[in-house]
């Protein structure tokens, strides 16, 4: 059984080396090399460490306790503050750096779906919406029997949970269907530029997760005027237009009604 010295004996022993004792024998044994010597600056202690055992053993708090007793009964110049001891600690254990992590997180924007309505669609220059192969939607002018290729929206309409939007501020949450089809309107990256593209997909449904928010557009009503413009979600501040010549691609820009149309007329449900 390994033998546990008192306090007492600790005290009667030198400090100027480390003390050990053997599992077999009362004795007190001196470690022949020591490597490390840490004096603090003022007090005549000095606490003595090995490399060999890097690890912190009851015998080297026991040392330390009786250095502490030593040094709080020698008179000392001046009183003992908390700073002495901080500083004195530091010398023998290693210092414990500590990173500071700043950061904050933004929950998903959430859309409550509510219902869907059917429109007509026309640009202020009287365009219509066509689907080309396989899945291009483009603008031109429709006369006669021609009149038939045009498409309609399918609206669906959207209830934020927060104060962004809703019928009494002017910014509606909706998504862009095709009538008939699977296929939506989204706003996505594409090399330095947001892109407006055809997805097939079917979200009427509530919008819980951030990358289905390429999906929804605030619908922006000007009643005064009769019109509507369509604002990314996802891209603040792009817009979906078309171009002043006809059968160009619907896509989307961040200069409304300056090189293309950005205003349209919905009417028929």
């Amino acid at each position: 059984m390994a033998f546990v010295p008192d306090l007492d004996m600790l005290e009667s022993s030198s400090l100027n080396e480390e003390t050990f004792y053997g599992l077999d024998c009362l004795c007190l044994q001196k470690k022949p090399h020591l490597d490390l010597e840490v004096t603090s600056p003022g007090v005549d202690i000095r606490v003595t460490l090995t490399k060999e055992q890097p690890t912190r053993t009851f015998r080297q708090a026991a040392v330390l306790v009786v250095a502490m007793t030593k040094l709080l009964k020698q008179p000392a110049p001046k009183d003992f503050a908390d700073s002495d001891l901080g500083g004195f600690l530091d010398d023998i254990f290693e210092p414990v750096s500590f990173q500071q992590i700043k950061g904050s997180y933004t929950g998903a924007p959430v859309y409550r779906y509510t219902r869907s309505q059917s429109f007509d669609i026309l640009d202020i220059d009287h365009k219509c919406f066509v689907l080309e192969s396989p899945t291009q939607l483009v603008a031109l002018h429709l006369q006669g029997p021609s009149a038939r290729q045009k498409v309609k929206l399918n609206i669906a309409l959207y209830r934020p949970r927060s104060s962004q939007g809703g019928p009494g501020s002017g910014r509606v949450p909706v998504a862009l269907g095709i009538k008939g089809y699977q296929l939506y309107m989204s706003c996505v990256m594409s090399g330095t530029k947001p892109v407006l593209q055809l997805e097939e997909a079917d979200i009427r449904r509530d919008i819980e997760s951030v990358e289905l928010t390429r999906f929804i557009f605030y619908r922006l009503d000007s009643p005064a005027e009769g019109t509507t413009r369509f604002e990314s979600v996802a891209f603040p501040g792009w817009f979906i237009c078309t171009s002043l010549q006809p059968r160009q691609p619907v896509g989307i820009t961040n200069q409304p009604d300056q090189v293309n149309i950005a205003t349209y007329e919905l009417s028929g449900r």
